[in-house]
């Protein structure tokens, strides 16, 4: 019996990663309305406790929504131009920043790589073909990122119409002698999500913001741009913010900077890292669960195999939901103290129980 139980278990897991890969399409920009529809939850419950029709509350968070990320467009974009201004010299100093690297490896090592030309990029000018094919697969993937937004902005306006529905039926199709339980599984698991991405975005803001003066008192241009770029790259654990920091110090160099500025823009990181591990995260990521850092990380690669970049972002707060609901369910609860440990349960909790509980 316990053979065939853990047969059954893996194939659940099998098919599962089998159709999140095959229906990406899909499900990706429906699972990431998901996360936007409880971010704006609150302020769709405020507006309906203000006397708006639920779908009315629905379509202002919608238009919210359009206006962050169409303001958020507009100022990548005004700073790409702003750079691209600047492009000949970065190129120039960025070749000049090779050339060096290579007449020092021929000094101190006697590697003959001054003659070999092939280490260096050699400009060529594109054809119109190429071209044509270069503005086709941009306009392509420009197409494709406007229809996936699109996408996005109805589920999220679609779910917050539909959320009471949602749990109504969550809960109709649950064993009625535990629908107390399922109803409190169901808010502890929107509670955590939307602690963990209101506090990641908090902490986003507060990286901006020290980023931004760190980069100014080194000297980096565009020290704003590159602070935001940090910032949103945190989204990604562990690696967005090594590739923010990489390419910020690879333009550090390429402006001239030299290797004093890049020693600086480490140092800046390490500094900033410090105080958002040890200050920042600790006071403001207080969600409900604890998951130990071994299955993070492996979610996190399982995410990025799946979706990539998007799965990344979206695996742990599907992982703290995962254990929320491994803790609730007797046979599970070795699987959810195997995920993490659950910390001590707020007093609305405890309150929110009983009454639960008397329901059922």
């Amino acid at each position: 019996m316990e053979t065939k139980k853990i047969i059954n278990i893996q194939l659940f897991i099998l098919l599962s990663a089998a159709i999140l890969y095959f229906a990406k399409p899909v499900l990706m920009p429906l699972a990431i309305a998901g996360m936007f529809a409880l971010i704006f939850m609150p302020v769709c419950r405020w507006l309906e406790e203000k006397g708006c029709h639920t779908v009315l509350a629905a379509l202002i968070c919608g238009l919210l929504f359009t206006i962050l990320v169409v303001g958020i467009v507009l100022f990548i974009y005004w700073q790409i131009q702003h750079i691209a201004t600047d492009f000949s010299d970065i190129r120039a100093r960025f070749t000049d920043v090779i050339h060096g690297f290579r007449k020092y490896l021929h000094d101190q090592f006697g590697m003959d790589t001054l003659k070999k030309d092939s280490l260096l990029p050699i400009p060529v000018q594109p054809d119109s073909d190429g071209i044509g094919r270069m503005a086709a697969s941009v306009m392509g993937s420009v197409i494709s990122v406007a229809i996936n937004m699109l996408l996005i902005l109805v589920y999220m306006i679609m779910l917050l119409c539909l959320r009471h529905e949602i749990r109504a039926f969550i809960l109709r199709t649950s064993n009625p002698n535990a629908q107390g339980k399922a109803e409190i599984v169901i808010t502890q698991s929107v509670q955590v999500v939307q602690q963990y991405l209101w506090g990641l975005f908090t902490v986003i803001a507060c990286l901006w913001i020290m980023y931004s003066i760190g980069f100014t008192i080194v000297g980096v241009h565009n020290p704003i741009f590159f602070a935001i770029l940090c910032g949103i790259l945190e989204i990604i654990p562990f690696v967005g913010n090594i590739t923010g920091t990489t390419l910020t110090c690879l333009m550090a160099l390429s402006q001239g900077g030299g290797y004093k500025m890049v020693l600086g823009v480490l140092i800046t990181y390490l500094m900033i890292q410090g105080i958002q591990f040890y200050i920042i995260s600790p006071i403001v990521m207080r969600t409900q669960v604890s998951i130990r850092p071994l299955f993070t990380i492996v979610v996190l690669f399982a995410g990025d195999l799946l979706w990539g970049i998007p799965g990344m972002i979206l695996a742990i707060p599907v992982l703290g939901i995962v254990k929320i609901v491994c803790d609730h369910i007797e046979n599970l609860q070795p699987v959810g103290r195997l995920l993490g440990e659950s910390r001590p349960v707020r007093r609305r909790w405890s309150l929110f129980r009983r009454r639960a509980e008397m329901r059922s």
